[in-house]
């Protein structure tokens, strides 16, 4: 009964024991996490990558990749389905792009947002999971470059292998041959033209000089109209003086004859007047001491005609 007993006694303790470590274990796990479900859709090779293999959110590991296939249509694309495990701000803009692990070839995936802040977020679920694209990533970019270079590089060699055949060669080697043959002649025709040139450096002198004078007669020629535009300045400037001078003389000509009118005519038309009257009196007194002289001594008669004589 004793040993009944103590096996008794150790099985509920092994019991308690386990139930206490899975109760323990459970707590220090938290809470389950709930997992929200991606597909990742590219063109591109995924070498590299495989399930299991993790899932960073612009450095931040949020979740790992759980399956990889073909898609089921004629697109040739493959479809990483990947579960975010974190709370992550996926939006409509998000994209993903495959890298590698330094020197031991694993890959994993990265998602990148460059669109605004505010953008829609991506609705996901089990049943349908939204789909994200895979961008080029900066090695398969140069990898594209690189490979557009080799093709450019190989069409080059390919065309400069064309171009030096037998045929071509030897018509380069011709065509070098005339420029020689030309560069020869020109060698020639400058030694022979050296003379003529040595001629023409006189007269190059000559015309520099010449050049020179009339750029100084020029100069003088400006400096003359100069001045005989000052002077036309000056002269229109007296001419408007004399213009105003005139102006004031025919005015006070105005004025001279008006005056002439208005007083020095009635006056001389009055002195004539008189000097007429008194001719008429002198011519009076001289007739009157005609017919009788006497009348100069005596004065003027104051007896009455006699018969015959004029007032009878």
């Amino acid at each position: 009964m004793e040993r009944n007993a103590f096996a008794f006694a150790a099985g509920l303790f092994v019991l308690a024991f386990g139930f206490g470590i899975l109760a323990a274990s459970r707590w220090l796990a938290g809470p389950e996490a709930v997992s929200r479900p991606y597909l990742v859709v590219t063109e591109s090779s995924v070498a590299g990558l495989s399930p299991f293999s993790k899932v960073y959110f612009r450095g931040v590991e949020v979740g790992q990749v759980t399956d990889i296939n073909f898609a089921t249509d004629s697109s040739r694309d493959i479809v990483i389905r990947i579960e975010l495990e974190r709370p992550v701000p996926v939006t409509v803009n998000t994209y993903a792009v495959l890298k590698s692990q330094g020197l031991t070839g694993l890959a994993f995936i990265e998602l990148l947002d460059d669109g605004p802040p505010d953008a829609p977020a991506l609705r996901t679920s089990e049943t349908a999971p939204a789909r994200i694209v895979m961008r080029p990533s900066l090695l398969e970019s140069f990898q594209a470059v690189g490979q557009g270079i080799a093709e450019q590089i190989q069409r080059l060699v390919g065309n400069i292998n064309k171009l030096l055949t037998p045929e071509n060669s030897a018509r380069l080697v011709r065509v070098v041959e005339n420029i020689e043959s030309l560069t020869g002649h020109l060698d020639a025709l400058a030694l022979a033209s050296q003379p003529a040139i040595a001629r023409l450096e006189p007269l190059v002198r000559s015309s520099e000089d010449a050049f020179d004078q009339a750029s100084l007669t020029l100069k003088t020629v400006d400096d003359a109209m100069t001045i005989l535009g000052a002077r036309l300045d000056q002269a229109e400037a007296l001419i408007g003086k004399s213009e105003a001078l005139v102006g004031q003389s025919h005015r006070t000509l105005n004025e001279l004859g008006a005056q002439v009118n208005d007083r020095v005519l009635p006056e001389l038309e009055n002195t004539l007047r008189a000097v007429n009257a008194a001719a008429q009196r002198i011519e009076q007194l001289t007739r009157s001491l005609e017919r009788n002289p006497p009348a100069l001594l005596r004065g003027q008669s104051t007896s009455r005609p006699g018969p015959g004589e004029r007032g009878h």
